[in-house]
């Protein structure tokens, strides 16, 4: 009998989808001679240029963790995954550049939404005199959960009584709660000091949260002898040409 599909559900941290991003169709400066008219003139053009992002990455950790993504995307589009996010996440990727990747989001994996641990009365994200982040940190700041409050010392957001969260660790808060909340298996991150705030506190999560080599580690005996052989197969097929490619010219 094979292994009943999926072995685990994953949340996915914003940096998630900021790494999977890899493919950017760029316009690229270049040198060229004219003629008009009879006279030859230098001048500068600029030709459509696909990059790979990967590429930009010095730290061999977190190139690695990159790559890996792809796989994961593959285990989750064959169904040995089940990936979510809250509806918070999305926000947090406005204004990072080059989100509107060719590469889909995270390859084209289907992500699935988890409610709020607990119903808000009202949200404002936008207008009036503040900024999107400073009605992001009201929301935060608002949030009076017991488990909530547990949560954010646990991720280093708490700075004391009489000054406000941390942002962005606030945040991390928050969506580790939505995966508690929704019984999810595993918060899939790069943000590597999150993983090792999170392992020295003395609050405990039954959410483990990993990193995408971790996870690859973790899930793939659970798929069975020939299911951890077809994938690994399939999704190296899948992966090679969406992370592997070369920069060159032209948008594909």
């Amino acid at each position: 009998m094979g292994k009943t599909k999926p072995v685990a559900t994953v949340f996915i941290d914003t940096n998630i989808l900021k790494f999977s991003a890899v493919k950017k169709h760029v316009y690229r400066a270049k040198k060229v001679t004219l003629n008009w008219s009879d006279t030859n003139f230098d001048t500068e053009i600029h030709e459509p240029h696909t990059v790979n992002d990967l590429h930009k990455i010095k730290n061999e950790v977190q190139k690695r963790d990159a790559v890996f993504l792809s796989m994961l995307a593959y285990a989750g589009i064959s169904e040995w995954l089940n990936f979510y996010i809250h509806c918070e996440v999305v926000p947090e990727t406005w204004g990072l550049p080059g989100m509107a990747s060719p590469s889909g989001r995270f390859f084209g994996c289907t992500i699935h939404e988890v409610p709020d641990p607990v119903a808000p009365q009202s949200r404002i994200i936008t207008g009036g005199n503040k900024e999107f982040k400073e009605h992001t940190l009201d929301i935060m700041c608002s949030i009076k959960h017991p488990r909530f409050i547990e949560l954010v010392k646990m991720t280093g957001a708490y700075q004391g009584a009489s000054k406000p969260l941390n942002l962005n660790q606030a945040l991390d808060a928050y969506h580790i709660w939505c995966a508690e909340s929704a019984k999810i298996d595993y918060f899939l991150t790069m943000d590597y000091k999150l993983q090792k705030v999170v392992g020295m506190s003395k609050v405990e999560t039954p959410v483990k949260v990993v990193t995408p080599n971790q996870l690859l580690r973790l899930v793939i005996p659970k798929f069975g002898f020939v299911g951890a052989i077809k994938f690994m197969w399939n999704g190296y097929k899948f992966a090679k040409p969406r992370v592997g490619f070369d920069e060159g010219k032209g948008w594909t």
